[in-house]
C-alpha cells in the first residue's frame, strides 16, 4: 500500500483529504505540527512515504522555510505544498529546493489527487505513456500511429495547423523497423518556390544549370532507408502533383542534368490541413496522387474538441520548457484555469508559444496569472463591460460541461469520464455553476 505524509493544522481541511486519500487506497499519516512531521520523516514513527502534501502556514512555523533545510534524501520525495496565501518568493524558492507542486488554495482536489498518484506510481514503461494525447480522440490516432509503425504504407495526417502532424510523422518514423536507419526529412510543400521544386525534390548534377556549382541530392534521394514527410502536401502545383506521381510509383527518379537513373527506397508521409476530397472535386489536387498518400489517413482533432488534453498538455510543455531553460516553472490554480478557459485556435503550436512567452515574462519562473496575451483581445460583455476572469471560466466551465451532457445524451457518468473528472466532482460543480434541472437531465 501506498504511503503519504500529511501535514495540515486545520482539522476540517485535514480530516478531508485523510479520507479523499484513504478512499484513493493510500495509508495516510496526519500531522498536525512541522515537529511531528520532522519526527515521521526521520523513521521513529512513520517509515518511508511515497509522498508529502503539505500546508504551508503552520502553528509551529513555516513549512517551506523548514522544508529547506531537510536532508536532500526527504527533498527528493515529491512534496505538494498548500497554501491560502500565495508569494512569488514561496514559490521560487520551493520548486528550486525540489518541491513537486505549489498549489494556491482554493485548489482543484482532482488534480492534486492525479498528481499525486501520478509520482507515487511506479514509471510505466515508456511505450504505453500517452505520446500524442489523454483525450479518447487522441489515444485512438496514437493507436494508429504505432500500428502503422511496423507497415511500409503510406500514411496521410489530416488535421488543423498545429494540431501535431508532424509530431506524429516523427513517432511513425521512431517507431518503425528499426533496421532501417535513414532520416527523417521533413519539407514543407508551401515554403519551397514553385521554380525551385524539380531542383530540390530530385536534386542536380554540377552544371546542370546557372548557378548549380556541386551535385546536389534532392529530398527524395536523402530520405532513401528513411521517411520522406511532406507536410501541407495540398500546395503542391499541379506539374509538381504529376511529377511526384511518378517518383512514388517507380520509386526512382532522374537528377536535373543527368541521364542517369536514382533510386530510392522510402516511408511516404503526407499531411494537410485543406479538405483535399474538395480539392479534387474542384480539380486542384490529383485523385491519383491522393489515393497513393492516403493508404492509411489518419485524423488529428483540434484542441478545443479534446479540452482534457489542454491541462496534459500544459504540465508536459511546461517540464519540457523547464528543462530547456535549465530553471524550475511552476503555475498557479489560477493561470491553468484561464488556459483552460481559452479556445486555442492556433492548438499546440499556439499553446506551447503562449507558456513560453508567459515563462519569459514571469517572475523567476512562477506563474501565477493569465499571460499578456489575454490583454490582446480582453473578454467583455455586449455592453462593453469588462469581465471579471472567474466570471469567465465559470461561463467557459458551464458551457462546456452543457456541450459534454448533450453529446453523451445526459448522462452523468458517460460525461464525467468524457470530461476526465469524477462523478462526485461533476455534481459539485454543476451545483456551483447554478445549472438547473435542464442543464442536468437524462440518463446517469
Amino acid at each position: 500500500m501506498k504511503t503519504l505524509l500529511l501535514i495540515e493544522d486545520d482539522p476540517i481541511m485535514g480530516e478531508s483529504l485523510v479520507q479523499r486519500f484513504e478512499l484513493e487506497g493510500f495509508e495516510v499519516r496526519w500531522c498536525r505540527r512541522l515537529a511531528e512531521a520532522a519526527e515521521a520523516l526521520d523513521g521513529k514513527s512513520g517509515g518511508a512515504f511515497n509522498a508529502v502534501i503539505s500546508d504551508v502556514r503552520l502553528t509551529d512555523g513555516l513549512a517551506t522555510q523548514w522544508f529547506v533545510g531537510l536532508t536532500d534524501a526527504q527533498r527528493a520525495l515529491p512534496w505538494f505544498f498548500l497554501t491560502g496565501y500565495g508569494s512569488v518568493n514561496d514559490a521560487v524558492a520551493t520548486v528550486r529546493a525540489g518541491a513537486r507542486e505549489y498549489l494556491t488554495k482554493p485548489f482543484d482536489i482532482e488534480r492534486l489527487v492525479a498528481l499525486v498518484q501520478e509520482a507515487s506510481s511506479p514509471a510505466r514503461p515508456e511505450a504505453d505513456d500517452a505520446v500524442l494525447g489523454i483525450s479518447p480522440a487522441m489515444r485512438h490516432a496514437e493507436s494508429l500511429v504505432r500500428k502503422v509503425a511496423r507497415q511500409r504504407v503510406s500514411v496521410l495526417l489530416t488535421g488543423e495547423s498545429g494540431v501535431g502532424k508532424e509530431v506524429a510523422a516523427q513517432l511513425i518514423h521512431q517507431w518503425g523497423d528499426s533496421t532501417r536507419k535513414g532520416e527523417f526529412i521533413a519539407v514543407n510543400c508551401a515554403a519551397v518556390p514553385e521554380t525551385m521544386m524539380e531542383a530540390e525534390f530530385f536534386g542536380y548534377e554540377k552544371h546542370a544549370f546557372t548557378g548549380a556549382a556541386r551535385l546536389h541530392r534532392g529530398y527524395l534521394e536523402r530520405a532513401h532507408g528513411g521517411t520522406l514527410f511532406l507536410d501541407e502536401v495540398g500546395e503542391l502545383p499541379a506539374s509538381m502533383q504529376a511529377k511526384l506521381l511518378r517518383a512514388l510509383q517507380e520509386r526512382s527518379f532522374f537528377r536535373l542534368g543527368s541521364e542517369k537513373v536514382t533510386r530510392s527506397d522510402f516511408r511516404i508521409i503526407a499531411a494537410t490541413n485543406r479538405d483535399l476530397h474538395a480539392d479534387m472535386s474542384a480539380g486542384t489536387f490529383r485523385e491519383d496522387l491522393f489515393y497513393r498518400l492516403a493508404v492509411i489517413r489518419i485524423s488529428l482533432p483540434p484542441l478545443r474538441e479534446r479540452p482534457e488534453d489542454i491541462r496534459w498538455l500544459t504540465e508536459r510543455m511546461l517540464s519540457q520548457l523547464a528543462a530547456e531553460q535549465g530553471r524550475p516553472v511552476a503555475m498557479s490554480e489560477a493561470f491553468l484555469r484561464d488556459v483552460m478557459a481559452r479556445t486555442w485556435k492556433g492548438n499546440a503550436r499556439e499553446l506551447r508559444s503562449y507558456l513560453e512567452e508567459a515563462i519569459v515574462l514571469s517572475e523567476a519562473g512562477i506563474l501565477d496569472a493569465p499571460g499578456p496575451s489575454a490583454a490582446l483581445d480582453p473578454p467583455t460583455t455586449s455592453s462593453g463591460v469588462f469581465v471579471p476572469l472567474h466570471a469567465m471560466v465559470e461561463d467557459a466551465e458551464r458551457r462546456h460541461i452543457r456541450s459534454a451532457l448533450e453529446r453523451t445524451g445526459g448522462s452523468v457518468t458517460k460525461t464525467s469520464e468524457l470530461l476526465g473528472i469524477s462523478r462526485k466532482t461533476l455534481w459539485e460543480k454543476m451545483k456551483k455553476l447554478d445549472m438547473g434541472p435542464a442543464d442536468k437531465t437524462g440518463p446517469v
